[in-house]
C-alpha cells in the first residue's frame, strides 16, 4: 500500500496501462509514465476504477454464463483426499416432482428448483421465489470415521438474502459459511465448512432465508476428510509506533483501553506485517523501529512478516523510487545494496532473537522496483534484484519463506503476465502475495479464480497480503478519505457490519483455495487511526490520514466487529 491520498489513483492508472507518479503526491518530481509491453496487453484489462453497480435483483437466475466467467486453472499435482460418497452431489438426477433425488427439503419447498446449466454438469440446485421464503436442502451422511471433514460447495448468488449459507452439522456442533453475492457476472465460487466428526454422522445443509426475487444456486457438493483453515490471520500494523508516540489510544469494544497488540491477539490475530524503508524522513519504519516492534510482537506470541519497500518512502505500482543514498549507484552497486540492506535488517532481527517468520522482497512490484533500473520494462534487471533479496534472506535465515507481492488480486491476466516473466528467469520465491481491495480489484469470484490458478500454476501457497474495507464514509480528521460512500460495493454498506461482512467473505474465498494453498490474509493498515502527526506524508507532520475510515478501530479507538472474524479461521 502506498500514500493513501494518491495510491488508488496510481493503481487505477496502472490498470489502464499507464503508471503515473502524480507531481502532487510528494515533493519529488514525477517518474516517466510507462506502459506494459504488448505481450502483457492483458494488464490493461483490469477492473474498472468504479465498481459496477448492479441492476435490481433478478427474478430468475441467469441462464447463460458470461463468456469470461471462469479461469481455467492449471492442473493440481498434489493428491486430493478421496471424497465421501454422497447421493446426487451434482443434482443431475431429479424425480417427477422436479426435486433432486437423494436430498431432503424443509420450509418452502416450492422455492427448491433444479435448473439447467450447472457448474460442471447439466443441472444445478437453486433456491428462489418471487416472495419471501425460507428453505433448506439437506442430506444425512453416515458411517464416517472420527476426524475432521470439510464440506465444499460451489455457489452463485444474487445477494440480498436475509441469510444464505452452507453448513456441516455433526451432533450438536455446526460450522456455517455464508454465501456472498457473486456479482458482477454471477461467477461460481467455492466455499468450505470444516468440522470435527465424532459418532460417524453428519448433515450437509444448504440454507436460504431469502427476500423476494433473490436466489442462491449450488452445485458439485463434496465432503472430504481434512480441515480447510486459514493459518495466517494477520494485519499490517506499521503505523502503530508513530500512532502511539503521538497519543493514539486503542480500546476493546466495551471501551476498555489496552495495548493494541493485545487487543489484536485476543481477537485471533497471529501475524503482523511491518514495512521497512531505507532512510525514512520521519525516522519511522527503519531498522531500529522494526527491531523494537519485533520484540513486542514476539512477547505477544505474534509472528512477523517483514515488508521491504526498497525506498525511503511509499512504494507501490505507481511509485518505486530509489532511496536517496542509492540514487547514483550503477546496477552492480544497486544489487549489492539490495543484498546488504536486506541482510542487515534480517540479521539484526535474528541476533535480537526475533527472526522474521516471513519476508517480502518488494512491495506491490507489478511495475518493478528501484526505477528505472528495476522497472518491469527490463525484467532481467528486476529478476537480478529479486534474486539478491532472496539470497540475503536465505543467507540470514535459511528457513524463512520469501514472498513476492503484486497488486490487482482480481486480475489473473496481470498475475500470469508478471509471474510468468519472473519464473522464466528462475527467480526463486516461496509464497505469492496479492493485494485485493474490493473497490478496485474486481469481484470475490475473480479473486478466488486467480488464487486457485496461480497457486496451481506456480506450485506456491498464496496470501492476500493486503485487503481492507471502510466501516464508514465519514471523516475523522478533515483530510479527504480515499474511499467514500459512492464506492461501496453492492450488498456491503460502508458500515461496521458491511466491513465485517466483506472481511468474512474475503477470508472465505481464500480458505477455499484447494490443497490448503490459501494460507490467509493481512488487513491493511488495521491500526492507522486519525492521530494528529501520523499522517500519510512522512515529510510533512501536518498531513492527514486518508485511511482512518478503513481501520479496524473506530474513531474513538474501539475495536470494530470485523475483528471478530479473525476468531473464525
Amino acid at each position: 500500500m502506498a500514500a493513501p491520498h494518491t495510491t488508488r489513483l496510481q493503481l487505477l492508472l496502472f490498470a489502464l496501462g499507464a503508471l503515473v507518479l502524480l507531481a502532487g503526491c510528494s515533493s519529488a518530481g514525477a517518474e516517466p509514465a510507462v506502459t506494459p509491453p504488448p505481450a502483457a496487453a492483458a494488464v490493461t484489462a483490469a477492473p474498472s476504477p468504479t465498481p459496477t453497480q448492479e441492476a435490481d435483483p433478478v427474478t430468475e437466475t441467469p441462464e447463460v454464463e458470461p463468456a469470461d466467467a471462469a479461469v481455467t486453472p492449471a492442473p493440481v499435482s498434489e493428491e486430493h483426499p478421496e471424497p465421501v460418497i454422497l447421493s446426487n452431489p451434482g443434482f443431475e438426477e431429479h424425480g417427477p416432482d422436479g426435486l433432486p433425488t437423494g436430498w431432503e427439503h424443509s420450509g418452502m419447498v416450492e422455492a427448491v428448483l433444479v435448473e439447467p446449466r450447472g457448474r460442471s454438469g447439466e443441472f444445478r440446485l437453486t433456491h428462489k421465489a418471487q416472495q419471501a421464503y425460507q428453505v433448506e436442502s439437506f442430506q444425512h451422511v453416515n458411517g464416517l470415521e472420527d476426524g475432521w471433514y470439510t464440506l465444499r460447495a460451489w455457489v452463485r448468488s444474487s445477494g440480498g438474502q436475509n441469510e444464505a449459507y452452507i453448513a456441516l452439522r455433526c451432533g450438536d456442533a455446526e460450522q456455517r459459511t455464508h454465501i456472498p453475492p457473486t456479482t458482477p457476472g454471477y461467477r461460481w465460487i467455492s466455499l468450505t465448512a470444516s468440522l470435527q466428526v465424532s459418532g460417524g454422522e453428519c448433515t450437509i445443509r444448504l440454507v436460504s432465508d431469502g427476500s423476494p426475487d433473490t436466489w442462491a444456486s449450488f452445485d458439485d457438493i463434496e465432503l472430504v476428510p481434512g480441515r480447510a483453515v486459514l493459518t495466517v490471520l494477520g494485519a499490517d500494523i506499521s503505523s502503530l509506533p508513530k500512532s502511539e508516540d503521538f497519543g493514539g489510544v486503542y480500546r476493546y469494544a466495551d471501551g476498555t483501553e489496552a495495548d493494541a497488540l493485545q487487543i489484536l491477539k485476543d481477537h485471533g490475530m497471529n501475524y503482523a506485517r511491518l514495512r521497512v524503508w531505507v532512510d525514512p524522513p520521519d525516522g519511522y519504519h527503519n531498522k531500529a523501529r522494526i527491531l523494537a516492534m519485533a520484540a513486542r510482537l514476539k512477547e505477544q506470541g505474534i509472528q512477523l512478516l517483514v515488508d521491504f519497500h526498497y525506498s525511503d518512502h511509499w512504494a507501490d505500482p505507481g511509485k518505486q523510487i530509489k532511496p536517496a543514498a542509492w540514487r547514483d549507484y550503477d546496477f552492480e552497486q544497486l544489487k549489492g545494496a539490495v543484498y546488504d540492506h536486506t541482510y542487515d535488517v534480517c540479521s539484526a532481527l535474528v541476533e535480537q532473537g526475533t527472526p522474521p517468520d516471513m519476508v517480502q522482497v518488494g512491495n506491490e512490484i507489478n511495475a518493478g522496483m528501484l526505477w528505472p533500473d528495476g522497472s518491469y520494462e527490463n525484467f532481467d534487471n528486476l529478476a537480478a534484484l529479486l534474486k539478491e533479496g532472496y539470497r540475503a534472506v536465505k543467507d540470514c535465515s535459511p528457513t524463512t519463506p520469501v514472498m513476492l507481492h503484486i497488486a490487482e488480486g482480481g486480475s489473473n491476466d496481470v498475475a500470469r503476465w508478471w509471474f510468468d516473466n519472473i519464473t522464466r528467469r528462475d527467480v526463486p520465491f516461496d509464497v505469492i502475495g496479492i493485494s485485493y481491495y474490493p473497490y478496485w480489484h474486481g469481484s470475490l469470484a475473480e479473486l478466488q479464480a486467480n488464487l486457485i490458478d496461480i497457486s496451481a500454476r506456480y506450485d506456491k501457497d498464496v496470501i492476500v497480503v493486503e485487503t481492507a474495507y471502510a466501516f464508514t464514509d465519514q471523516d475523522a480528521d478533515n483530510y479527504p478519505n480515499i474511499v467514500s460512500g459512492d464506492m461501496a460495493i453492492p450488498h456491503y454498506p460502508l458500515t461496521p457490519e458491511g466491513q465485517r461482512l466483506m472481511l468474512r467473505d474475503v477470508m472465505a474465498v481464500v480458505r477455499a483455495v484447494p490443497q490448503g494453498r490459501g494460507l490467509g490474509i493481512f488487513y491493511w493498515d488495521a491500526v492507522w487511526t486519525a492521530v494528529e502527526g501520523n499522517g500519510w506524508d512522512a515529510t510533512d507532520p501536518t498531513s492527514g490520514n486518508a485511511w482512518e475510515n478503513q481501520a479496524l478501530f473506530d474513531f474513538e479507538g474501539r475495536a470494530l466487529p470485523a475483528l471478530q472474524e479473525f476468531m473464525n479461521p
